[in-house]
């Protein structure tokens, strides 16, 4: 009798350490990927223009899963035990605003393989570029104020000129500005290319910026012979450092299908403020075919 009750709790302790193991598996311990930085390199500058970029976030896929959205810099784990390929996608800030984080498709992937190595860091800084014309039939407009100025006066006081003092350029030797003082209250400038896009793709227009008032984006739609304009986003000051927004311009595109767009900038001196000045370069329109 003794030796069965000996037999019986060697068998129920053997059964409660298995269901241990059970409940408490062996954890897998992950290898990290270390971003710390992302490129933007050129392939065809006369295509795509500048490669100034403001890159956020990094979508990461591992053997096309996805593992998260990440901030850069970012530590991001990866629970493997195989070999295996790691796709990185670039992420914005949809239309300037934080909480609006997307895949912008008009970069390509990163890819690398990736072996594992359980509790080591990885180091790898992404390396994106613009997507090819033959990519998903991309077309680019850019205007950098290099050569000309695609920009001509709407209303207002005045409109925007280019200028090429070392203080108000972005990159190259021009930039576009909108100065207004005590006797100059307001300007406005609009596209003088105009844009059919399709209504069923992505469509983006990319800017940068420096201005020490807020301006005002818009559309000019013109379909059936009437036009309207359309505010698309407002943009604070941004007096101290050039600031970049991707706006995503695909709805306004859906809801007035077969028409044509120009864009507008307009800015006005806030009361009680003398003077003010807005800068723009590298002002471009992205979209699939």
């Amino acid at each position: 009798m003794k030796i069965t009750r000996y037999l019986l709790f060697v068998a129920m302790c053997n059964f409660l350490l298995q269901g241990c193991n059970m409940i408490n598996p062996k954890e897998t311990i992950p290898t990290f990927i270390q971003i710390d930085s992302v490129q933007l390199l050129a392939t065809n500058p006369s295509l795509h223009g500048s490669v100034s970029h403001k890159i956020t976030d990094v979508w990461v896929y591992y053997n096309r899963q996805l593992l998260g959205a990440y901030q850069v810099p970012a530590k991001i784990p990866v629970l493997a035990s195989s070999n295996g390929e790691l796709e990185i996608l670039a992420g914005i800030w949809e239309n300037g605003l934080s909480g609006t984080r997307a895949k912008y498709p008009f970069y390509t992937l990163d890819t690398f393989s990736f072996s594992p190595q359980p509790g080591k860091i990885i180091s790898h800084q992404p390396v994106f570029n613009y997507r090819p014309v033959d990519s998903l039939n991309t077309s680019y407009f850019f205007e950098d104020f290099e050569q000309g100025n695609s920009f001509e006066r709407l209303f207002g006081d005045t409109t925007f000129v280019k200028t090429s003092d070392p203080s108000e350029v972005f990159e190259g030797s021009w930039s576009d500005k909108l100065d207004l003082h005590d006797t100059i209250t307001s300007g406005q400038a609009i596209s003088i290319q105009q844009f059919t896009l399709p209504s069923d793709k992505m469509c983006y227009v990319e800017l940068n910026y420096k201005s020490d008032i807020p301006f005002v984006m818009r559309t000019k739609v013109t379909k059936s012979g009437a036009s309207e304009t359309i505010d698309m986003i407002g943009i604070n000051a941004s007096p101290s450092k050039w600031g970049k927004i991707y706006f995503n311009f695909g709805p306004y595109v859906a809801t007035y299908q077969n028409a044509a767009f120009k864009f507008v900038f307009e800015a006005k001196l806030p009361d009680g403020v003398t003077q003010g000045k807005v800068l723009i370069d590298n002002f471009k329109v992205i979209h699939f075919n």
